[in-house]
């Protein structure tokens, strides 16, 4: 036999292990089949979405749940870049990560902290949650992702946290509301405390507005972080007005994403924003207002209204109850000064007859003593200073009595501009030998309800108050002008004067009988308190305006009758 041939039983049996060898080669190729299979069922049906990625940035493989998830179809997707999932704010960053990644492959789990936002087919951004993984594949290094949308999740854990800081907020707002401290200080602390809900308030910017003497007029009281111009501008707000009017009007909360055209009150230098107008109402009437600025664009929710209501109510609370207790106090003043001039009628009633009658003898005899002596005689210049401080005496007791036995008014139609020509006819004389310029300023005004002789002394005593103080010359301006003020419509006469001032720890004390910041002899101090009673007999009242230095306005307010 040849050396190098193959017998038949050898030819046979390689054949045969040949055979063999084919059958375990199908059998792994059916395993791996099966495996791949399996492979495949996993990742077709896992849970969270899944893309493989090569070096490139682009996709070679995914699931069906990222077809879900996006919206494509697996055509649309494979062969990609994966950059058409992702926001194009993101994408600059997204490639440095990829590369970042294949230069150092490791394993990041999910909930690595990290906001990441994912980009639907119809536009629709998703926040996603994405763990990293990476695999080695006979076509090279593979980065696998598995997403997970976490937009519902994410959401519902900010609203937890919202309620909480609401809930923080509107605890910290009723133990504010209980705080012995200024009405002002209780509204700072409050806004501050609305403005510090994390992403509720645009750069925390807003601001607290109060209705005080002028009626529908909404007055800024507590600002934080508003412009110079707009501090200006919305000083002061008529109801109707712009967003916070029309919330104050309306007695609704006005809500505005973008600056429209209820903006009345705008900036070309202001960024773009929108308002919360929250009216703080009680009993039907709106004593203040909440103005919040929010993010442009930013939708109005329920819970921020429920929110911001219930701040609104407290509020309400808080300011009613600052002018309850206000009131309280203007009646504690009210009756202790009543208490005082009760007394003082007591006293008047019992000396005065036993006063008056000395005094009047007193002058009596003084005049006819006066009128022997010759002039120039010191018995003439004693006797004359005599017989004046007997006058003046004699007037500061008929005020006495006047404040402690005054009958009500005479009430009767009243011109007031005639009243204040006939005052200033009195003290014409005087003011023009004192230097003292007048001038007037009379406005449309109605006829008032009021007894004459006591609203001309009113008037009398303010003159005679603007000429002491005066007593090196000056103007002397009387303004009559009808006002809206505490909710009503007045007749206003203004006295202003330019003379010395009255000090500001002096300005609460000027209508208390017997208080006086004239010089020695110049009066007993009841003018004032005369005039502020007869005020309040017709149903008026009287301010003051004062400034060491500038000057003072006495104004005095007679309601006007809708009927006259």
């Amino acid at each position: 036999m040849m050396q190098g041939h193959k017998t038949n039983e050898q030819i046979v049996k390689e054949l045969e292990e040949m055979r063999q060898q084919q059958k375990q080669l199908e059998l792994c190729r059916r395993e791996l089949l099966s495996v791949q299979k399996k492979y495949d069922k996993i990742i077709e049906f896992a849970p969270d979405a899944m893309v493989f990625l090569n070096r490139e940035g682009k996709i070679v493989y995914i699931n069906v749940q990222l077809v879900k998830m996006f919206g494509y179809d697996e055509e649309e997707l494979v062969g990609r870049d994966l950059e058409i999932l992702i926001p194009e704010r993101f994408r600059a960053t997204h490639r440095r990560n990829v590369a970042s990644f294949f230069s150092a492959p490791g394993v990041r789990p999910m909930g690595a902290g990290m906001e990441i936002f994912g980009l639907k087919k119809d536009g629709t951004e998703i926040e996603t949650d994405v763990s990293l993984s990476h695999l080695e594949t006979d076509v090279g290094l593979l980065a696998i992702a598995d997403i997970r949308d976490v937009t519902e999740r994410r959401r519902a854990v900010r609203k937890i946290e919202r309620s909480y800081y609401i809930q923080q907020v509107i605890s910290s707002v009723l133990k504010i509301s209980l705080e012995p401290i200024p009405l002002d200080e209780q509204l700072e602390h409050i806004l501050d405390s609305i403005l510090s809900i994390p992403g509720f308030a645009l750069q925390a910017i807003g601001s607290i507005y109060l209705v005080e003497d002028e009626p529908e007029v909404l007055v800024l009281k507590t600002p934080r972080r508003l412009s110079r111009a707009r501090l200006t501008a919305c000083e002061k707000i008529p109801f109707g007005k712009c967003l916070c009017g029309q919330a104050a009007a309306s007695g609704r909360i006005v809500f505005a994403a973008y600056l429209d055209n209820r903006h009345e009150i705008r900036h070309e230098s202001e960024s773009p924003h929108g308002h919360y107008c929250v009216p703080i109402v009680s009993g039907g009437k709106t004593l203040g207002l909440i103005n919040v600025f929010v993010e442009e664009g930013r939708g109005r929710t329920a819970e921020d209204d429920e929110f911001l209501s219930e701040i609104a109510i407290t509020l309400a609370g808080i300011i009613e109850r600052r002018h309850a207790e206000a009131e309280k106090s203007q009646l504690r003043a009210q009756l202790h000064e009543t208490e005082k001039i009760a007394a003082l009628g007591r006293i008047t009633a019992n000396v005065a007859h036993d006063i008056r009658n000395p005094l009047t003898a007193i002058g009596g005899f003084t005049r006819r003593l006066h009128k022997k002596f010759a002039d120039g005689t010191k018995e003439k210049e004693y006797t004359g200073l005599i017989f004046s401080e007997v006058i003046r005496l004699e007037g500061i007791l008929r005020n006495v009595l006047s404040l402690s036995r005054r009958p009500g008014p005479i009430m009767e139609r009243c011109n007031i501009q005639e009243i204040i020509e006939k005052a200033l006819m009195i003290y014409g004389e005087i003011c023009s030998e004192q230097s003292i310029i007048i001038n007037r300023s009379f406005g449309d005004i109605p006829l008032i309800e009021g007894d004459k002789e006591q609203i001309l002394q009113a008037i009398e005593n303010l003159f005679s108050n603007a000429i002491d103080a005066m007593p090196g010359g000056g103007t002397l301006t009387v303004i009559s002008s009808k006002e809206s003020a505490r909710g009503k419509t007045y007749v206003a006469v203004k006295i202003h004067d330019t003379g010395m001032g009255i000090r500001e720890e002096d300005l609460s004390k000027v209508f208390e009988p017997f208080f006086t910041t004239k010089y020695a002899l110049k009066g007993a101090g009841l003018g004032l308190s005369i005039t502020k009673k007869i005020a309040e007999d017709h149903g008026g009242f009287v301010r003051i305006e004062s400034r060491v230095g500038a000057g003072s306005t006495f104004s005095l307010y007679f309601p006007c009758k809708p009927e006259l």
